[in-house]
Order: C-alpha cells, then sequence, then structure tokens
C-alpha cells in the first residue's frame, strides 16, 4: 500500500545516506513521513529536519563519525505483513539479540519494542529492525 511504499522508500534513502557518508537526505512531504521523521528526530536518531516546498530534508546523525545505523531490516511487507502478540514480540526480540532498535507499529502508532513491552505491554505489527 502507500504507506508502506512510502516508509520504505524513506528507510532505503536513510540507509544508503548512511552507507554514502551523506549529511543530508531528501524524502517526499507526505503525512506518514512527517510522522516516522518526527519520531525520529523524538529519539534523536537525526540531527534535525526542515521542509522545504513538497520536500522533507532529513540531517543525517553520527557518534564519532560513524553512522547510526548500519543497516535495516525490513521485516513487514505490503504483501506479508507481521504481527505480534505482546508474548511473541519478547521471543522475536531475543532472536534477534545485539544492538538493534525494533520499529512497530501499534494502536499508538510507531514505537520502539522496547517501549511497548516495558511501559504499553501491548504487540503489534513488528515493520523493520535498525541495526546499530
Amino acid at each position: 500500500d502507500k504507506f508502506m511504499k512510502s516508509t520504505r522508500e524513506f528507510l532505503n534513502k536513510l540507509q544508503v545516506g548512511y552507507k554514502c557518508r551523506s549529511y543530508i537526505i531528501t524524502v517526499d512531504l507526505n503525512k506518514k513521513n512527517i510522522e516516522i521523521v518526527d519520531y525520529f528526530y523524538q529519539k534523536n536518531w537525526i540531527k534535525m529536519f526542515t521542509i522545504q516546498e513538497n520536500k522533507i530534508i532529513i540531517y543525517l546523525r553520527y557518534i564519532k563519525n560513524k553512522p547510526l545505523f548500519t543497516k535495516i531490516k525490513f521485516i513487514s511487507t505490503s504483501g506479508h505483513r507481521k504481527y505480534f502478540s505482546k508474548e511473541s514480540v519478547s521471543f522475536f526480540r531475543k532472536s534477534i539479540g545485539g544492538n538493534s532498535n525494533i520499529l512497530m507499529y501499534t494502536s499508538f502508532g510507531l514505537q520502539t519494542v522496547n517501549y511497548t513491552q516495558k511501559i504499553l505491554n501491548i504487540g503489534g505489527e513488528i515493520s523493520y529492525i535498525l541495526y546499530e
């Protein structure tokens, strides 16, 4: 669907931006991209963003000249969505291991798995994993 395509495009640009050591990437201005970019900004995963014309200009964050994320793996796709109960989220998280941020969509919007387990105590659609 349109939403998944927009999210996938944003995350692909983010991944390519980090691989190319870019400091700025641009994505189309739409409601879902604003939601995702704002969430990343709140999490301090990007430096900042601005809106110009029909684009969102995103300034990438690096720590000691290293990218925040080295790999982004897509879990749910528009053709095959993957929903997890609150119990199965714990198992999935343990099976991933390592330093990663697992993002999922819940009835409360986009959240990290850590937050959904510790605060909300709910499941949802696991969408992607951001590897550090």
